[in-house]
């Protein structure tokens, strides 16, 4: 369902009487008011809606309300949330007129593929795109893939004697399905006689029984087909055409922790009813099914929880106990590794911290495995992190960051200073008796030492707070308070006052806690007072080409900064840009406003827009021509803390030498010119003969490299010879009797001799030339800013670790391995995630030794870039360094 449709469906809800504003229905769809606003505007021009008054304008639909029923589709994305996508495009495949969409379902083994072709078919029922007694007929392909005459007849039907032993006719499976949906699973097993059949029904909707010749059959059947193979190989192409609804399934590493996490817990449900027994499961055993490698996607994690429930259900009858209890020590060997997953540790553990109860308790109706949703969102601590590990992926710069930390601490803390009523009772129930009695400890004392009381919005945060503190602790990890100078500068009284309360919470929970924990006692302290705060002067628009471009971006920033301060507007390919004009005039209009505006747009004839918006609104208005998510964020910042017009475009402009955009000429990278120097007392006997040798044998890349001969009784003037080279290019290595002190290889004038010396010199030229090929060639295709140093880095990197793993590692793995080492850099930095390795524990078994070597030496790289290398990049660094293939 399109925006401007879902806005209009909530429209109907409302009356002439009973009108809502553009913000009410934003807040409500959690889409930007500034998109909701617009297309409202459009509704009330195609007359499906009406507005009225001036401030605030009110908008009613002029249409009927229509009842919306939640769908099977709906319902599957709202446990999983990344199939949102695929579940919009099977909707659109059902509903497309007049039959539906033919559908080919694609993703790895065991994500899911036939589970999702079931949803298919119950939502195109309750659609009624196919009949209510309809069946769904499944098919393997796979089942007759050694016989595929058989698997042929299956699908489509077989006459009576179309071969020896067909002694009657046999419906098919297309014959069965008639007026449903067959799906047809492993589609790539089923040759190209049976493809090319397939596709004659898809065109014409007749088919023919294998052995038939003359009559046609006719049926209604939407196909649904799946497989796990690349299509484009697999696949005949005039097949693949006929089928243009194309979904993808993500694999379980796709998904997510939080969305395992919620099929963890369905599963275990499931097993419960089946069961007809609740079902206990650890903390640990829940931290594993999250951490371990779950190969085969879902249908793995689904059959491993499937086993352990069986397990745990053999033991509960045998031994008669009270009830079915999973613990981690009973697991088998391959899930208990997910308790040591270094690469998701630190996420699991924030998503399942320790918790008061060693079990969580699974019935057919609920579970206790989420904790109450009043404590999300609370923890200081991890909204710190979390923005400071956002502020490091966009690149902010430490004076950006701080300042974006410390708006975000003052907004925790201003949360608090509200009148709203809060539930301290009901408080009890989700931190512990003990906490609630700690914090009420220390509101008295520091009552007591500021001679001042507390509302119960501060007792609760400071209890919500004090709960984390405690959790925090107990899990080992780090308080750190980016305010800390500040505060004991600015609030000394409150300051000393926390100080004395850390004291309180050490002695009842034997426990010690740094001074940056006082610093954050000491604001909650502080909270009740009134605060200042610049009032902001500038509105940051964004417009962009694309369906989400704009939004995604100005959400991104928003969210980032925790308040609402970019609006963005997408203008689709196909919208004239005077629409998408008019939509953002008639925002201006009803959001009555007062701001100035700082217009980011993409390219195009969106430069033009801030001269004609000034010539309806009496506001200042200017325009960047370059937008992007790091300079939405630049000026949203500083829009946020009340900078004006100006300071906030000249800051936006500059970001990253923004404003010589296109002023300086780009220059050009040149290739590097090698040396290859042959020495001798003269210069000219031994080492011009050399010369001449080395140029019949050698490669020398079309003139990328000279042999250069030098005489070497002249100090000086070899010294600045050689010099000179080093200015002009590089020297790769020298030949002759005797060596200088250049750290290059060194050849005997006996080795020069030998043929096989002669191909070490070419692969040192062979890899210099491909590491400066790919320093011109890759640097500016890298996202990292200093991508030529980051080339230069990794290629010693690299070289280093080779002397202690294996010396005589080739130049062409070497070269494979730096562009992977550099890419896999590169990558991550932008945050986006990696491959698995395959077989990875029969390749840690046969390697442990070099995989500890290449992890501990992937330190320095993760320090340098502050980037988490994860396990299974280190087994591909490994695998390249062994030389062993990981297909």
């Amino acid at each position: 369902m399109k925006r401007i449709d879902k806005i209009a469906e909530l429209l109907t809800t409302y009356s002439k009487d009973q009108p809502a504003t553009a913000k009410e229905i934003a807040e409500k769809l959690s889409i930007g008011r500034a998109n909701v606003s617009s297309d409202l505007n459009q509704l009330v021009k195609q007359g499906n809606a009406k507005k009225t008054g001036t401030k605030p304008v009110y908008f009613f639909s002029t249409t009927p309300k229509s009842v919306k029923t939640e769908n099977i589709l709906d319902e599957c994305v709202k446990k999983s949330p990344s199939l949102f996508h695929c579940a919009e495009q099977a909707k659109a495949a059902i509903l497309y007129p007049p039959k539906g969409m033919h559908i080919l379902l694609t993703g790895e083994t065991g994500v899911g593929k036939s589970m999702f072709a079931e949803l298919i078919f119950s939502y195109a029922q309750a659609q009624h795109k196919v009949k209510a007694d309809s069946n769904l007929i499944t098919f393997n392909c796979a089942d007759y893939a050694n016989n595929p005459q058989l698997l042929v007849g299956s699908i489509f039907g077989i006459a009576k004697g179309a071969y020896t032993g067909a002694d009657s006719d046999r419906i098919g499976l297309i014959e069965k399905a008639n007026d449903g949906i067959l799906f047809l699973d492993e589609v790539h097993r089923l040759p190209p006689e049976g493809q090319e059949m397939l596709f004659t029904f898809i065109d014409r909707e007749v088919y023919r029984r294998l052995g038939e010749t003359t009559s046609e059959r006719k049926a209604k059947v939407l196909l649904i087909c799946a497989t796990t193979e690349d299509i484009s190989s697999t696949l005949l192409q005039t097949f693949i055409r006929r089928i243009p609804m194309r979904i993808e399934i993500p694999n379980l590493l796709e998904r997510g922790l939080e969305e395992r996490l919620t099929l963890i817990s369905l599963f275990f449900q499931e097993e419960t009813k089946k069961l007809e027994t609740p079902i206990e499961v650890s903390t640990n055993t829940i931290r594993a099914l999250l951490g371990y490698h779950c190969q085969n996607n879902v249908g793995q994690l689904k059959a491993d929880i499937q086993l352990l429930c069986a397990k745990a259900y053999s033991q509960f009858i045998a031994r008669q106990e009270e009830s079915i209890k999973i613990s981690s020590y009973e697991l088998p060997h391959y899930i208990r590794e997910g308790l040591y997953n270094n690469e998701d540790r630190k996420k699991i553990w924030l998503l399942l911290p320790n918790m008061n109860s060693r079990f969580f308790l699974f019935d057919n109706e609920a579970t206790t495995l989420f904790l109450p949703n009043d404590n999300k969102g609370n923890d200081i601590y991890q909204i710190i992190e979390q923005k400071i590990n956002d502020m490091e992926r966009i690149g902010l710069d430490t004076a950006q960051t701080a300042e974006i930390i410390d708006t975000t601490i003052t907004n925790y803390y201003r949360s608090y200073t509200t009148d709203s009523p809060v539930d301290l009772q009901s408080l009890e129930q989700i931190v512990g008796s003990e906490i609630i009695a700690t914090s009420n400890k220390v509101c008295e004392k520091a009552s007591r030492l500021l001679n001042c009381y507390f509302s119960d919005n501060v007792r609760y945060g400071l209890a919500l707070h004090l709960y984390n503190t405690i959790q925090r602790i107990k899990r080992g990890q780090k308080i750190n308070n980016p305010k800390i100078s500040e505060i004991k500068k600015n609030y000394p009284q409150l300051f000393e006052t926390a100080q004395h309360c850390l004291s309180v919470i050490e002695t009842d929970f034997s426990v010690k806690l740094p001074e940056d924990e006082a610093g954050f006692l000491a604001l909650f302290f502080s909270s009740d007072e009134p605060k200042q705060r610049k009032q902001i002067q500038v509105e940051v628009i964004v417009v962009a080409h694309g369906q989400s471009t704009a939004t995604s971006m100005a959400n991104v920033v928003n969210k980032l900064l925790g308040e609402t301060i970019a609006v963005g507007f997408d203008m689709p390919l196909e919208e004239k840009p005077l629409v998408t004009l008019s939509n953002i005039q008639d925002y201006l209009q009803t959001s009555n406003q007062t701001k100035d505006v700082l217009l980011l747009v993409d390219m195009g004839s969106l430069i033009n827009f801030s001269d004609e918006l000034k010539k309806y609104a009496a506001i200042d208005i200017r325009c960047i021509e370059l937008v992007s998510t790091l300079h939405v964020l630049e000026a949203s910042r500083k829009a946020s803390l009340g900078y004006s017009l100006s300071e906030v475009y000249e800051s936006t402009l500059n970001i990253r030498g923004l404003s010589t955009y296109q002023k300086q000429p780009l220059q050009e990278a040149k290739n590097t010119t090698f040396y290859l120097l042959t020495l001798c007392t003269t210069g000219e006997g031994s080492a011009q003969l050399i010369k001449k040798m080395l140029y019949s044998r050698l490669n020398l890349r079309g003139g990328s490299c000279e042999i250069i001969s030098l005489q070497i009784t002249d100090s000086h003037l070899l010294a600045e010879t050689i010099n000179n080279l080093n200015d002009k290019g590089k020297i790769i290595c020298t030949v002759g009797t005797f060596q200088t002190e250049l750290n290059v290889h060194h050849f005997s004038i006996n080795d020069a001799l030998n043929e096989d010396n002669t191909v070490k010199i070419q692969s040192l030229i062979d890899y210099e030339i491909a590491f400066d090929g790919m320093r011109i060639n890759i640097t500016d295709m890298l996202h990292y800013e200093h991508g030529e140093k980051l080339i230069l880095t990794v290629r010693e990197w690299i070289e280093t670790l080779a002397e202690e793993i294996t010396p005589y590692l080739s130049y062409e793995i070497k070269v494979g391995l730096s562009c992977h080492v550099i890419c896999m850099i590169d990558r991550l930095l932008q945050g986006q995630e990696v491959s698995t390795f395959p077989h990875s524990q029969d390749f840690k078994e046969k390697y442990s030794q070099e995989i500890g070597q290449v992890q501990r030496n992937c330190q320095f790289l993760e320090t340098y870039y502050g980037i988490m290398i994860p396990q299974d990049e280190i087994l591909y660094i490994t695998a390249f360094f062994m030389n062993e293939s990981f297909l």
